[in-house]
Order: structure tokens, then C-alpha cells, then sequence
């Protein structure tokens, strides 16, 4: 009893320094957040006027809902191309496989300044897309693929792709292939294999990959101030200029709170789904 009491000990103390971090890093700071969202301004008390201002300003909800919206967007171009992505990587072989990840992968390995300004440059009005439509003969004007949502999506998506691929190419990998030669083995054609057997399979890395793509999108600040300009607005560039230029750290405060609170419940309806696929896998086993 006493050594396993002196090994419960050990690994306790082992383990609270990540803790204690973990509460400096994270938990302080939100506490600090939290309590400026209740400040009424410099020398005012503690008000709920910063959260009054999201939820009657209809301008502020819009823009809000705009950059719903938006993440939803982004999160469905990442399925449309990350899991036929996915799929080919779990089925392609060794060097093809390591050739795609890094495909998937370098866009994180690059600053956001660099890799913004060089869809800048394959996007703009002189840029390699609208000259390859003009010699082509496909278009007579530039196409206005910058300084809107369209722009905004793209760039977002090339980076955020990965975060998709990376879970359903896990899912992917971890289903059993002999259950899926049991089913075309009992006449089940590829098209009735796929949906299923190895979609349903697969269902737990889509949701998770989802959830993530979706989460960050909410939170992007810098790809749609550059490919978005002064024409698409997110909450994120509300929050910024509540700071920087009108110095209203209280309502910026809440706002975040408003946007984190959100995510929690995005969060949860997430993991809620997850067991709830788990549990009708575990009932059809």
C-alpha cells in the first residue's frame, strides 16, 4: 500500500507542473478576459453593456453570422477536397503517399505573409489564373477572384486542409481492408462499399477534422484582411479594431468571450456526435 501511495505521489508531482502551466498559459488569462468584459471603461464598475452591444447591434451580429457563414464555407471546400485527398493517400502507395503529405503539409511550413501574397499573385487581376482564362480564350475581362468571399476561401483553405486530411486519413488507415473485401466479396459493388462500409467507418476522423477546420476558420484574422481587403468583414477584425483604434478593451473582451462561448457549444455538439456514432457502431457490432 505505502509504494503504491509513494508511486501515486510521484507521478502527481510529475504531472503538476504541466497543471500549473497549464493554468498560467491558459486559465489566468481567460479569468483576466472574463473579468474586462465586465468593466464599464476606466474607473466605471462591472456592467453586462459590453455583451448587451453584440447581441442588439444588429451590424455586429451580422458580421457575426457573416463569419459563420464563412468557416462554414471553408470547412465544406476542405471536405469537398480533403477526403477524396484522403482517400487516395490511404490507398496509394509508400512514395506517392509521402509526396501528397507533404503537399498537405507545406502550407503550414510557410509564413502566412509569404503564402497570402503569393495567392495574391496567382488571384489578381493580372494574375496566373485570369491570364490563363484570357489565352485560353474562356474569358474576355479579368475574373474578380480577390478582395471577396471567394478569395477569402481559398486562401484559408490551403493552409487549413491538413487539419482535415490529417483525421480522416487516420480513420481511413485504421479500418480493417478485410471488412471491406467481405463486402464485395457478398456482391456489394465499390459505390456500395464506400458508403457503407467505409464512409460510416470513417465518419470519426470527418468529425473531428470538420470540427477543427471549422473552429480555427472562426478565429482567422490575417488571410481575410489580405485576400478579403476592406469587402469581408469577421468578427476577429471587429475585435481587432475595438482595440487598436478605438481602445475599447472591454467590448473587444466580450466579444471574445461571445465567440469562445460559441465554440464550446460547437465543441460539444461535436463530441456528443462522435459518442453518439461510437455507441450505434458499438449496438451494430
Amino acid at each position: 500500500m505505502a509504494l503504491r501511495t509513494g508511486r501515486r505521489i510521484f507521478w502527481w508531482g510529475l504531472i503538476a507542473p504541466t497543471f500549473v502551466l497549464y493554468a498560467l498559459i491558459f486559465f489566468v488569462p481567460l479569468g483576466i478576459l472574463g473579468s474586462e468584459s465586465l468593466h464599464a471603461g476606466a474607473g466605471g464598475g462591472l456592467t453586462s453593456a459590453n455583451y448587451a452591444a453584440f447581441f442588439t447591434d444588429g451590424v455586429t451580429l451580422s458580421i457575426f453570422w457573416r463569419t459563420v457563414r464563412l468557416s462554414l464555407l471553408i470547412t465544406a471546400a476542405c471536405i469537398l477536397f480533403g477526403y477524396p485527398l484522403a482517400l487516395f493517400m490511404r490507398r496509394a502507395g509508400p512514395v506517392l503517399r509521402l509526396v501528397a503529405l507533404t503537399i498537405v503539409i507545406s502550407p503550414l511550413l510557410t509564413s502566412v505573409v509569404v503564402r497570402n501574397v503569393a495567392w495574391l499573385l496567382v488571384l489578381g487581376r493580372e494574375g496566373m489564373v485570369n491570364a490563363l482564362l484570357r489565352q485560353s480564350g474562356l474569358i474576355d475581362g479579368p475574373l474578380p477572384l480577390l478582395y471577396n468571399t471567394f478569395g477569402v476561401v481559398v486562401g484559408v483553405t490551403h493552409v487549413y486542409l491538413a487539419f482535415l486530411v490529417m483525421p480522416v486519413f487516420s480513420s481511413l488507415l485504421s479500418i480493417d481492408p478485410s471488412v471491406e473485401d467481405a463486402a464485395a466479396s457478398l456482391g456489394a459493388s465499390r459505390t456500395t462499399v464506400f458508403w457503407r462500409v467505409t464512409f460510416p467507418l470513417s465518419l470519426p476522423g470527418l468529425i473531428a477534422g470538420t470540427t477543427l477546420v471549422f473552429v480555427l476558420s472562426m478565429g482567422v484574422y490575417l488571410t481575410p484582411v489580405i485576400m478579403g481587403g476592406s469587402f469581408v468583414t469577421t468578427l476577429p477584425m471587429v475585435m481587432t479594431d475595438l482595440v487598436r483604434n478605438q481602445f475599447d478593451w472591454s467590448r473587444a473582451a466580450a466579444f471574445a468571450i461571445v465567440l469562445l462561448a460559441f465554440i464550446l457549444i460547437v465543441l460539444g455538439l461535436s463530441s456528443r456526435a462522435e459518442k453518439r456514432i461510437e455507441r450505434m457502431r458499438g449496438e451494430g457490432a
